[in-house]
């Protein structure tokens, strides 16, 4: 028989799965189940009802006491999660403290690896990608959206955006999609036309985040594909509004290179949002996944158009383009920097929240 200890370092409905499939002997076959959790009614309500485990809750006055016996327990295995949740840490550390054969850490998604200095590496590359695991909406649930004010309509002349300081809406089941306006609204409209035909996404919901117009919203704010829309001012609250989106952990993230030079500054948000995938529109409504290989291709395309018709072999003409790109890029490294030092800040704050 195999001494395992949980500890509680996830939300106690992701801790129940996990702890009736160890009881089940689903994972370590004959398996005495020790569960370490918060010393609060919701934690205790969920996982005391668990058969064939035995429930310590870390209560604050006994707290030196019980991790001094569950320190000389002798367990073979400690399970604990690494699944991005908040209000952990202290029982991560708490889990790391007590001394067991095997250390298994729980990612989420269905994956967990046995701790060591190697697994530790892989899973931070895996963090620093996805700052949280797909089923994360499946176990934290957010906070429900009051409901709204009534408006007068001559006061309000189109719908009113939801504001990006208020609460959150409850989890969608399906995929959350970010609309980023980085064009002129018929181009926006003609993608999501596109889009309704010919579907991305399983079951989608859309937000939508443009520029405070309000001509714009007068189109966009019927639109029936628009679960929410945000609106920004390009002169103010960029940082804020970029915390705020990469807080709501979208799946993907929709924006738009046409060309265009007044929507510059808003395409850099589509690196900066932490989306799982990042889908890119051009002016012929045609619409690609992002990765390093299309993105060069884009650029040099674009680059080849602004050099004109060249009678050069196709891959002289395209590495020339890129060459460019690069002195370019040499040449006026400032911005590049700066979007770099907001990227790599962004991550180490998702790394931290993740512990």
């Amino acid at each position: 028989m195999q001494r395992i200890l949980l500890v509680e370092t996830a939300s106690p409905a992701r801790v129940r799965k996990k702890a009736e499939e160890i009881a089940a002997g689903k994972i370590y076959g004959d398996a005495d189940l020790t569960i370490l959790c918060r010393d609060n009614l919701i934690s205790v309500r969920e996982l005391g009802s668990i058969k064939g485990a035995r429930v310590i809750p870390l209560s604050g006055d006994r707290r030196s006491g019980i991790l001094r016996q569950l320190k000389q327990g002798k367990f073979d295995v400690v399970c604990a999660f690494w699944t991005g949740e908040k209000h952990y840490r202290a029982m991560k550390l708490h889990a790391w403290r007590i001394p067991a054969g095997i250390r298994h850490i729980d990612i989420g998604d269905g994956h967990g690896f046995r701790l060591s200095p190697g697994t530790f590496v892989r899973f931070l590359s895996i963090r620093w990608k996805y700052p949280l695991p797909s089923d994360h909406g499946d176990f934290v649930l957010r906070a429900p959206v009051p409901a709204p004010e009534e408006r007068q309509p001559k006061q309000e002349p189109y719908p009113t955006p939801a504001s990006g300081a208020e609460m959150e809406p409850p989890r969608h089941g399906g995929e959350e999609i970010l609309i980023i306006q980085s064009a002129e609204p018929p181009v926006l409209l003609r993608a999501m036309d596109r889009l309704k035909i010919m579907p991305l996404f399983r079951d989608p919901r859309y937000t939508l985040f443009c520029r405070q117009r309000p001509e714009a919203m007068r189109l966009f704010g019927t639109h029936p594909m628009f679960h929410r829309i945000i609106e920004h001012s390009e002169t103010k609250g960029a940082l804020r509004h970029l915390l705020d989106l990469r807080r709501k952990r979208f799946d993907s993230a929709v924006v738009f290179f046409t060309g265009d030079p007044s929507y510059w500054k808003i395409k850099y948000f589509l690196f900066l949002l932490g989306a799982r995938h990042k889908v890119i529109f051009n002016e012929n409504n045609d619409c690609f996944y992002f990765s390093w290989r299309t993105w060069f291709s884009h650029v040099s395309h674009r680059l080849a158009q602004s050099l004109g018709p060249s009678v050069e072999p196709h891959w002289v003409s395209r590495a020339r383009v890129l060459a460019i790109a690069g002195i370019k890029l040499v040449l006026f490294p400032l911005r590049f920097i700066y979007l770099l030092l907001v990227w790599l800040w962004l991550r180490g704050t998702n790394l931290r929240q993740a512990d």
